[in-house]
């Protein structure tokens, strides 16, 4: 496989955007930056496109993928969302927390490692933001190492390990935050606070 490379590091080139789009339709897996890490995506509806991110990164199957979106709509369309859980959405999103979330049946269940619930977030970064919003669906997406690595926050980190294994890597300079995202799940009453990231425990 020849890794397409696209520099958006000064604008977002609207046909590279189309041909990003393109290859995500057909099952593809991409690495485009966010606001917190680099991200290795496919279409989330894509059990080929999943099974391809597993392999490539030498995930172990019993960890989910989280999925990325540009919008509270969007997640709807792979979620049941309680009212609070939009309402956190709608204050925190986009930034960099993660919510844990019941997911529809439409999700494959090689996504969530055949859990109830998948991870949800709206990035803050206007070239993961161009893409999502342009993909009808949400994107799984996880960070972009070998698994157990440090997660990658400029292409150099990570070009020579998935050069060949991808479809397309975009550079789009160093990520803002360098930090992964804060995860939280809503139980009842509470938030309990799986992962703290960039996002701390007292906000």
């Amino acid at each position: 496989m020849i890794t397409k490379k696209y520099n958006w590091k000064e604008e977002i080139k609207e046909e590279e955007l189309q041909e990003v789009i393109k290859i995500l339709k057909q099952d593809g897996v991409v690495i485009f930056p966010t606001d917190t890490v680099y991200g290795i995506a496919c279409n989330s509806l894509s059990e080929k496109g999943i099974a391809k991110i597993f392999e490539i990164k030498n995930r172990p199957k019993e960890k989910p993928i989280n999925v990325l979106t540009d919008s509270v709509e969007k997640i709807e369309q792979i979620a049941n969302l309680l009212e609070k859980e939009k309402t956190l959405m709608e204050k925190y999103m986009p930034g960099a927390l993660t919510m844990i979330v019941e997911k529809k049946e439409s999700l494959p269940s090689i996504l969530t490692s055949s859990l109830p619930t998948v991870g949800v977030r709206i990035p803050n970064n206007e070239i993961a933001l161009a893409i999502l919003k342009n993909f009808p669906y949400p994107l799984a997406t996880t960070s972009a190492n070998t698994s157990g690595e440090e997660a990658g926050v400029e292409v150099e980190d990570f070009t020579k390990t998935f050069d060949g294994k991808v479809d397309a890597i975009i550079d789009g300079g160093p990520t803002k935050i360098q930090i992964a995202s804060t995860i939280i799940k809503v139980e009842e009453n509470n938030i309990k606070v799986l992962r703290e990231g960039s996002i701390k425990i007292t906000e």
